[in-house]
């Protein structure tokens, strides 16, 4: 150590000192400019006699090509372009496929049709196993938990229940009379004061005929009917008491527009029937009590 301080801290000496003071006498730099030298080419020599054009075979080619069952050389095609003069990205024609794996009878098959310049290469090398679908999803420890659970209860449901569980259903409303004197709480049937005094009429329940247009035709027919028979009454109160079993009418047919029109299988099951049987039920209840409030006047 103290031989490499004492190299570094003695002063340059002899040689290396001159060439350290003047370094500008030591090296000089000179552009010269001269005019750029064009090579000679050797002189071409033209042969004796020309070698043959290549235009016989050329009109060889379709004979060979008739003669060997169509198969002959591909075309001559000009440089490919990737974009035209505006831009736009070249397409292949729908036959150029077609032609350019075009090959001879016995020859190997080619490979599979070229791949997309602009797919993009998948980085991961990933090959399906087994044991894929046990793998749980990317997610923190709550998502990892609750498909836990939803896997075990599922496991729970098809060991207590079977492979085929089906689902609830709702309950349709009871075909019984009704009878207004034993209702829980009479405030609910209505009054004559509140206009809704058809409530309480003391008809069985039935469900709708169907959805496919038999209920409201029925309704229709029961409302002309009606219209028919109180011509002699007030209009203005036939169509205060025909305005609850209209309303309903309308009901009914939106359920079946709705049904005809290819509902949802959920609403086909549950909310359609259900609505079209209330529906039902209240125009029927209501042309009960009108046809009973207008029998003072009815032909």
């Amino acid at each position: 150590m103290g031989l490499m301080v004492a190299l570094l801290l003695a002063p340059p000496q002899g040689r290396y000192r001159a060439l350290v003071e003047r370094p500008l006498e030591r090296l000089r730099l000179v552009f010269v400019a001269r005019a750029p030298a064009t090579p000679e080419l050797p002189p071409v020599e033209e042969p004796a006699h020309p070698p043959p054009t290549p235009a016989a075979p050329a009109a060889q080619a379709p004979r060979q090509a008739e003669a060997g069952g169509g198969e002959g050389p591909d075309p001559i095609l000009p440089p490919a372009r990737l974009h035209d003069d505006s831009g736009r990205v070249l397409l292949p024609a729908d036959d150029a496929w077609a032609r350019a794996t075009r090959r001879p009878p016995g020859a190997a098959p080619p490979p599979g049709p070229p791949r997309d310049p602009m797919e993009r290469k998948n980085p991961v090398d990933y090959r399906g196993t087994r044991f894929g679908k046990d793998w749980t999803s990317d997610g923190d420890l709550a998502d990892v938990t609750r498909q836990e659970l939803v896997r075990a209860q599922k496991k729970v449901a098809e060991f207590l229940l079977g492979q085929d569980i089906q689902h609830a259903q709702a309950r349709p409303s009871p075909e019984v009379r009704f009878n207004p004197a034993r209702h829980e709480r009479p405030a609910d049937l209505g009054s004559e004061a509140t206009g809704d005094a058809w409530r309480a009429a003391p008809i069985s329940y039935e469900p709708a005929p169907g959805l496919d247009g038999r209920a409201s035709r029925r309704i229709r027919e029961q409302i002309a009917e009606l219209e028919a028979a109180t011509q002699g009454c007030d209009a203005a109160r036939v169509r205060r008491l025909l305005a609850p079993a209209l309303q309903a009418l309308e009901n009914l047919q939106r359920a079946e527009y709705a049904w005809a029109r290819g509902a949802d299988p959920i609403r086909r099951a549950h909310e359609l029937p259900n609505a079209a049987n209330s529906a039902w039920d209240q125009a029927r209840r209501a042309l009960w009590y009108a046809g009973r409030q207008l029998s003072g006047c009815r032909r």
